[in-house]
């Protein structure tokens, strides 16, 4: 250990003659502590938020869909062609699958609901919809006539697995006058904490849909997987790109979901914000500490210089004061973040509303780049401050210094 790190060292940890110098200087490494662990809390957990949301909306939506925007539905030889179209045309296609989407109604006893009916073949209720992560069970189609419906639906029509519900066409109803319904045997739910998602979606067998809704030979469309959710924008341009005049219409789930991931990014801004504004204060609060240490030790600094101490090593000494506070504030952030990262993707400490936050607990991602990025700033923002009050020791001359001792 040199010289200018064990005066510095002495200076920190000796006792002042003003007990507020040294009470400074702790409450400097604890702001600065508190500063950084909660910059990386709030950017994990900011992560974490939007990787469920993302996660979920992707997965219950699916990525891409196609459509006609001249008819309601197309033409079961003209899926086969846009299928083969778009595995031509992008080669990270993960899974593809035509669906029917159609308003009915959907009754218990009493109790009628309407909903959003999708038929779907059965292994696009994991592979599109990832209905696997939402269900209490491996969902399968168990019978022609079965139906998954979303949790909120079946509480609210105290529905249970293996209730039967009837299912009414309202189409029919409004331009033909008929009443058209059919028993359907519930063999399983869903909980995906979209209150819309789990009160209106329901999913019956493509096959049954075509029947009952007499589309035998036509889709609502196509919903398409790729294999990288975060390139969803460029498969879909190369995608519309492919369709060239073809009276078709792609949209991604972002596209459906674009309010609410707006509202994601702008809320994230403001928080940000002030836990940067809580760090600023304590840097601040270390120069502040920093010029308290130069007042009371000026005679020491001249006494320094009059032994043969250099100017630039006063300067070192003062850096390196500043330099140890926040490494010491920087390595406890760190910690102390970590520590409740880690205590909150374990236990699940803090509980949320699932109809307001869409998911039960806070998550969060553990991300390597803050650990590093924050307290890197943090500590060279930290040295660059020290550089005040070091350059105001240097100009502290023997003489002056000692003159009123």
């Amino acid at each position: 250990m040199n010289l200018t790190t064990r005066i510095a060292l002495r200076h920190l940890l000796s006792k002042h003659n003003f007990g507020f110098i040294s009470f400074s200087t702790i409450l400097s490494i604890i702001g600065l502590m508190l500063g950084i662990s909660a910059l990386i809390i709030i950017s994990c957990i900011s992560d974490g938020f939007n990787d469920v949301i993302n996660n979920k909306l992707s997965g219950i939506d699916g990525h891409i869909r196609i459509h006609s925007y001249l008819t309601n539905e197309i033409k079961e030889e003209n899926i086969h062609e846009l299928d083969s179209i778009f595995h031509a045309a992008y080669d990270h296609l993960k899974y593809t699958t035509p669906y029917i989407e159609k308003h009915a109604i959907i009754r218990k006893g009493s109790h009628s609901e309407g909903i959003i009916l999708y038929g779907v073949p059965e292994r696009a209720l994991n592979e599109i919809f990832q209905l696997n992560q939402f269900a209490n069970t491996q969902p399968v189609f168990k019978k022609k006539n079965s139906i998954i419906v979303g949790n909120r639906l079946a509480d609210l029509m105290d529905i249970t697995e293996e209730d039967n519900v009837i299912i009414i066409n309202p189409e029919k109803m409004a331009s033909h006058q008929l009443l058209e319904a059919e028993n359907f045997t519930v063999v399983n739910t869903f909980q995906t904490d979209f209150p819309e998602y789990d009160l209106l979606l329901a999913f019956i067998p493509l096959e049954k849909a075509q029947s009952y809704f007499g589309l035998e030979s036509q889709m609502t469309g196509l919903i398409l997987n790729v294999e990288n959710p975060s390139e969803v924008e460029n498969a879909d341009l190369i995608i519309s790109e492919s369709l060239g005049m073809l009276p078709y219409i792609t949209t991604t789930w972002k596209e459906r979901h674009a309010s609410l991931l707006d509202w994601l990014n702008v809320y994230d801004i403001p928080i940000k914000l002030i836990m940067f504004f809580i760090t600023a204060v304590g840097v601040f609060n270390i120069g502040a500490s920093l010029w308290m240490i130069i007042l009371e030790k000026t005679r020491e600094f001249g006494i320094l210089q009059s032994m043969g101490l250099t100017k630039s090593q006063v300067r070192e000494i003062i850096i390196k004061e500043g330099t140890i506070i926040g490494l010491s504030g920087s390595i406890l952030g760190i910690l102390l973040s970590l520590s409740v990262l880690y205590l909150e993707s374990v236990y699940h400490i803090i509980q949320l509303p699932n109809d307001i936050y869409f998911m039960n607990y806070l998550p969060v991602k553990i991300s390597s780049v803050y650990f590093f990025f924050y307290p890197i700033i943090t500590f060279l923002i930290t040295i660059g401050f020290s550089y005040i009050p070091a350059k105001h020791a240097c100009k502290i001359t023997p003489s002056e210094a000692l003159r009123y001792e």
